[in-house]
């Protein structure tokens, strides 16, 4: 990647719920057979930290690209294209439109996320350290290290997450130096641990009073858009690990 692209305004951050925007080209590029743009700022979320890239369409004067994959690559975000009509050159003005269903459904289960996993530290009454997760459009999942089933505690881990989308709260996101992240987060039994130490800016995104974690994901505004949390199944991964799959439904 070019030294001399500066990196880009992350529109995502600002407003995760901007469904079109404008930018300018600053660079088109073909990497392993594939094409790709490069903006001076984004609403496509790149993918990282379990959450899946935006898709959508990028449309210039003379041409447009379907946006299959976005990802981050030293400090640089790629669009890069699953079908090319006509040309898109550096330095025109173009129009990116996100794939607004699909990401609204990617925030629903990523916050949902976020509820659930208190929700299962609160239903077995111990800090459960979450080992893995991923997060699709349909549904979500999270491992857990635990050795016991969870599957007895299904209904009482809906019920503590559905009380949480039921109340409505805020769902808050605050960037703190990485000292002040850790103290924070260490409340609602989390670390930074995972983080790279480079990182010394730490984004934090909190349920209000309820939990709070480093997250670098798109989510809701409040947990009432959640709708209604229902498990889906638990599975074993081995030894002291419990994986639990669950989605975001219309409630």
């Amino acid at each position: 990647m070019p030294e001399e692209i500066p990196p880009p305004q992350l529109l995502y951050y600002e407003d995760a719920y901007l469904k079109e925007f404008e930018a300018r080209v600053l660079k088109t590029l073909k990497i392993d057979d594939r094409y790709g743009l490069i903006l001076d700022r984004t609403a496509f979320y790149p993918m990282g930290g379990g959450q899946p890239a935006d898709t959508g369409v990028i449309k210039g004067r003379n041409g447009e690209i379907r946006v299959a994959d976005v990802q981050m690559v030293r400090g640089s975000v790629i669009h890069f294209a699953s079908e090319i009509k006509g040309e898109i050159r550096e330095g025109e003005e173009v129009m990116g439109v996100i794939d607004w269903d699909r990401r609204y459904a990617l925030m629903r289960n990523h916050t949902a996320a976020h509820l659930m996993g208190e929700a299962v530290r609160r239903a077995t009454g111990i800090p459960v350290k979450i080992v893995g997760s991923a997060i699709d459009a349909d549904k979500a999942r999270l491992d857990f290290a635990h050795e016991e089933s969870l599957r007895p505690l299904f209904l009482e881990i809906e019920k503590i997450a559905n009380d949480v989308v039921r109340e409505n709260r805020l769902v808050e996101v605050k960037m703190m130096t990485r000292e002040e992240a850790e103290k924070y987060v260490e409340k609602f039994h989390e670390s930074l641990k995972t983080l790279p130490p480079q990182v010394q800016e730490v984004r934090i995104v909190e349920v209000k009073d309820w939990h709070a974690c480093a997250c670098g994901g798109t989510h809701l505004k409040n947990t009432g858009e959640v709708g209604a949390i229902k498990v889906l199944k638990r599975v074993s991964k081995g030894k002291g690990v419990e994986r639990i799959e669950f989605s975001a439904k219309e409630s």
